[in-house]
């Protein structure tokens, strides 16, 4: 079997744990899972996460969302919030894919997990985290079957 073909039957094996989301987000998120557990991305401490946070929605040229910190919770590790453009973590440390996932959100404008949403999320990665995380995470959301655009297309702003 491929690597590949592993990753695949790990996203899909990890999308089945997600019981109460739709089977995009199920997939979309169990594909996150799998690259951050192949690549890792920089985890940061909450008192961190604030400045790096900024600096990226410097560079991306968006408007720097408000960062909250809450209480750990077994089923929610970050949420995004359009009406307060803040996005809330669970926990005292985060990683940058996930705070870039929440960026995602605010920044395309989405809530859900379709394909606008994990364009952006990949150009994002692409441009913060590396490219080889990005192409992984490119590789595999479309190896499960959810659409993307080619991979080209996240090398820059739309």
């Amino acid at each position: 079997m491929s690597e590949l073909a592993t990753l695949v039957e790990a996203a899909h094996r990890r999308a089945r744990e997600y019981t109460t989301c739709s089977p995009e987000q199920a997939l979309t998120y169990a594909c996150e899972d799998t690259v951050e557990s192949e690549y890792g991305s920089r985890e940061l401490s909450s008192a961190h996460a604030e400045s790096w946070l900024t600096s990226v929605c410097d560079r991306e040229d968006i408007d720097v969302p408000s960062l909250h910190i809450a209480r750990s919770s077994q089923n929610i590790v970050a949420s995004a919030s359009y009406e307060t453009q803040s996005i809330c973590i669970r926990g005292r440390r985060t990683c940058t894919a996930i705070l870039l996932h929440e960026v995602a959100h605010l920044s395309c404008g989405v809530d859900s997990h379709g394909v606008l949403f994990r364009d952006e999320f990949v150009r994002l990665t692409r441009a913060h985290v590396s490219v080889s995380y990005a192409a992984l995470l490119h590789t595999l959301f479309t190896a499960v079957g959810l659409e993307m655009s080619p991979w080209h297309a996240s090398s820059s702003r739309r």
